[in-house]
């Protein structure tokens, strides 16, 4: 009897020790502010260097309880979407990658978001480091998500308590797509039954690698034709919605987010697809006038429109094919935007520089391999806006 009371008793002293070390542990942690909560406490992943190892090794209480410089890797690729959350009760210093980036005020809140930390620095993990007050104590890393507005959960006073549910609101971006590709669906529609032969050669790529001198095609439908104005617009729709397409699953393939608004409701989305269809219209119209200068210049004005066209049907072929690539790998493999975006700058630069290979070889005569004047000419019109490209995009 004695034995089973002892056991007991301890058996209660451990419960009750247990319970004080939960309890301590939830006192003495920071909770981030009231509209995030935690995915992830870095509490047990610190770091201090070692300079006989010559490496990061884990905090150690005992040993590193007065080291005033502690470090921890941030996976940026696992934790995209959500923010890095600091916070420090004495004044600290914020180095990411060995340099200073700023001065962390006591108890305060400091908000990074790993989506333009990974813009930023372009790497799977980031070393962050604190250096200020002595150990780990009073620092609190974090890793965070917004908590939705839209969710509610409300408790009415009283014995009769409900719980009021607000539901979320779906996405607006499924009606946005519907009506997108009904309204491009419908002007190809258009264009095919006022001209069969026109469209069904511009949406060939045979056709693409075929040129001929006695083509007619770039002789009697010019760029600025009714026909070939309606297919460059169309062209720009498809453009605009690849790129909403790519912002909407935070791939920033060029960095026009800033001038998109937050998708919120489908006017927005609308507005902002009115907006970039017009600008890649105007901007396609603006290279047909350098096209036309710089050929005027170089003599070689008569190969204008054929390249316009070339040009033209070249995007309008690969954009379709690749938005509808990336439909596929969203519904059959979520998730692969995480895995894929740094690579997803990889087949523009396959796209343009086999374009502009091919339209070297097919504009140029038989007779001549080396024509400096095209070379220089498709450099001028394809290089540098590809060069300008690529600098939006970093």
């Amino acid at each position: 009897m004695k034995s089973v009371v002892l056991a007991l008793f301890w058996a209660l002293l451990l419960l009750a020790g247990s319970v004080e070390v939960c309890l301590g542990r939830g006192l003495n942690q920071t909770v981030p502010p009231g509209d995030y909560f935690p995915i992830y406490d870095y509490d047990q992943d610190w770091l201090v260097y070692h300079p006989k190892y010559e490496n990061f090794v884990p905090f150690s209480k005992d040993i590193d309880q007065d080291s005033r410089s502690v470090s921890v890797y941030v996976d940026l690729i696992k934790n995209r979407r959500y923010f890095l959350m600091l916070h420090t009760t004495a004044e600290n210093y914020l180095f990411v990658e060995g340099a200073l980036q700023k001065r962390l005020e006591a108890d305060q809140w400091l908000k990074l978001s790993i989506d333009s930390l990974y813009q930023i620095y372009k790497r799977d993990e980031l070393l962050v480091t604190l250096y200020g007050s002595p150990g780990i104590e009073g620092k609190t890393l974090l890793i965070c998500n917004q908590k939705d507005s839209n969710f509610e959960i409300g408790m009415t006073g009283g014995t009769n308590s409900l719980i009021n549910i607000k539901p979320i609101i779906t996405s607006p971006f499924g009606d946005f797509s519907v009506i997108v590709v009904l309204l491009i669906l419908f002007l190809c529609g258009l264009l095919f039954n006022y001209n069969q032969a026109y469209f069904m050669r511009l949406i060939n790529p045979y056709d693409f690698f075929s040129y001929s001198e006695r083509d007619g095609l770039p002789k009697i439908y010019k760029p600025y034709n009714t026909l070939s104005i309606l297919f460059v617009l169309i062209l720009s729709m498809v453009l605009a919605y690849v790129f909403i397409y790519l912002n909407d699953g935070h791939i920033h393939l060029l960095m026009i987010s800033s001038l998109l608004s937050d998708g919120s409701n489908l006017w927005e989305l609308l507005r902002d697809f009115g907006v970039l269809t017009i600008g890649c219209f105007l901007v396609l119209f603006l290279k047909y006038t350098l096209m036309l200068i710089v050929g005027n210049m170089l003599n070689l004005d008569q190969k204008v429109d054929v390249l316009f066209l070339k040009i033209v049907q070249s995007s309008f072929i690969f954009h379709s094919v690749l938005f509808m690539l990336i439909w596929s790998l969203s519904m059959h493999f979520p998730g692969w935007d995480v895995l894929l975006d740094p690579y997803l700058h990889f087949p523009f630069l396959v796209f343009y520089f086999l374009r502009f290979c091919t339209l070297y070889l097919l504009v140029n005569p038989s007779d001549r391999f080396i024509n400096l004047y095209l070379f220089s000419y498709l450099c001028v019109v394809e290089v540098i806006p590809l060069i300008i490209g690529i600098k939006f995009a970093i």
